[in-house]
């Protein structure tokens, strides 16, 4: 398979677009490193079967990828509705039941829906509840026992099944419900290789899919991606990111909770605390919004890519592009090209020697090889590093400093190999364990390796084996 020559990788959703092994095929071949299933849709049977599906894709074209299970959080939706979609008009007053057992049996129209959460404890006379992800919004005018009566702000053809969100209301329903723990222990005995826990507001809520995770399976891979998309996870970034292996910024219903014209000012934050910290971070939501109808993105969208990549994001993702889009493949396509353009600006950025300089502070063994390598690449003179690690850990060391190169990692179990999906820069070799044995003897046989990510004669290159640093020209 061609290899792109692009450090930023790519998250795709899978869908009913993309759900089939041709369209799954070139989707990785366009540069998806990551698939995600969504588990607030469908059940474990289909599940299962999709992420079979991308495994079987990816061996056949002899490449690593990540699984990602994506979960469905303390979300609160409206119950059915009559028809399926009800037209509720602009300033009418609105009943929002709130009793678990209405919400199974009854159907909602436009004077009364129907939600299994008692939201009536939460809010209160004036707070603001949005429908279908802001697209109905509406005010409390009066709160009673199980009922909320609201005033709608506009018109809006309101279907079955549609979110709830309460910006700004820290609200009392449990992070995790019974559903999300089934979900997160079956993706670790499955293997899955990241949990991107929703609305994560707290270290607190890391740690409980922590326990999860090590009581399901003590040696498990499996990594927390934390999404923050919540007023409270943004006081809370810090300790977030510290608990978390890695993060999402999930702008959707981020764009709900805070101000939306607030968001790209706490995306270049958390991006640059990541990039600080060490830790990936993925952006996500409505990148290429218009390619789910459209070949060819919009301008502002193309843009919102490439500032991602210019920032600092480790990944970007597609949503409802790959899962339900009309144009899957080409919107992986234009992402990857976008991504390409962009980072040839990421290391004439003042901010990428601060985070060199920052991140040289950490004293650890495995940080101060990275840094060694980052300072011998940052000029671009060499292509590749070709970098051998035995647990895969010094390889997450080295993107943290993100080197002016593309690095080869070869590491000393292959169950390593599929680990960086959302990891910038770094890509594994499937066949680790035969490589490994084959350099470390003679690191010219490294050039073997190399071959495939497009070395051309005269390419130089390192290559690395603890603290011993070796130079080579293809």
């Amino acid at each position: 398979m061609e290899f792109k020559e692009v450090r930023t990788k790519i998250v795709a959703t899978i869908g009913p677009s993309s759900n089939n092994y041709e369209t799954m095929k070139n989707l990785f071949e366009a540069g998806v490193t990551t698939v995600r299933l969504n588990f607030s849709h469908g059940d474990i049977i289909a599940h299962e079967k999709n992420f079979d599906l991308a495994k079987k894709v990816a061996k056949d074209l002899n490449i690593p990828l990540s699984l990602m299970l994506d979960t469905k959080g303390p979300e609160i939706r409206i119950g059915k509705m009559e028809n399926d979609i009800c037209k509720i008009e602009s300033n009418t007053k609105l009943k929002i039941r709130c009793n678990e057992k209405e919400f199974s049996e009854k159907i909602g129209n436009n004077k009364v829906i129907y939600v299994s959460y008692r939201m009536d404890k939460d809010v209160k006379k004036g707070t603001k509840i949005l429908l279908d992800d802001g697209k109905l919004v509406t005010e409390v005018l009066n709160v009673k026992n199980e009922e909320i009566e609201v005033i709608t702000k506009n018109t809006h053809m309101l279907k079955t099944n549609k979110r709830v969100n309460i910006p700004g209301v820290d609200f009392s329903l449990p992070f995790m419900s019974e559903k999300d723990k089934n979900d997160i222990a079956w993706g670790v005995k499955y293997g899955v290789n990241i949990i991107a826990a929703s609305f994560v507001n707290s270290a607190k809520n890391v740690e409980e899919i922590r326990n999860i995770i090590k009581n399901t399976d003590p040696n498990s891979l499996t990594k927390i991606c934390s999404k923050i998309e919540s007023k409270k996870a943004i006081e809370n970034i810090d300790e977030i990111i510290k608990a978390s292996d890695a993060i999402m910024i999930a702008r959707g219903d981020l764009g709900l909770e805070i101000d939306y014209f607030d968001v790209p000012y706490y995306q270049k934050i958390i991006i640059r605390k990541c990039s600080l910290a060490g830790k990936p971070v993925i952006v996500a939501t409505q990148m290429l919004d218009s390619m789910e109808k459209s070949p060819l993105p919009t301008r502002a969208e193309v843009t919102d890519v490439y500032c991602a990549v210019e920032l600092g994001a480790d990944a970007t993702m597609l949503s409802g592009e790959s899962a339900s889009g009309l144009y899957p493949v080409e919107a992986v396509k234009i992402m990857s090209r976008i991504a390409k353009r962009a980072e040839t600006e990421y290391y004439t950025e003042l901010f990428y020697n601060t985070q060199l300089k920052a991140l040289s502070q950490d004293a650890s063994p495995r940080m101060k090889i990275a840094y060694e390598i980052a300072k011998k690449l940052k000029d671009g003179k060499y292509k590749f590093a070709v970098v051998l690690s035995h647990s895969g850990e010094l390889l997450k060391e080295v993107s943290s400093y993100r080197p002016n190169a593309f690095v080869i990692g070869i590491v000393s179990d292959n169950k390593y190999v599929n680990q960086y999906g959302i990891t910038n820069g770094i890509f594994c070799e499937v066949d680790s364990e035969n490589e490994r044995n084959l350099i470390k003897n003679d690191h010219e046989k490294a050039k073997s390796v190399i071959t495939k990510y497009n070395a051309k004669k005269g390419d130089n290159f390192i290559v690395v084996d603890g603290l011993n640093i070796t130079e080579h020209t293809y």
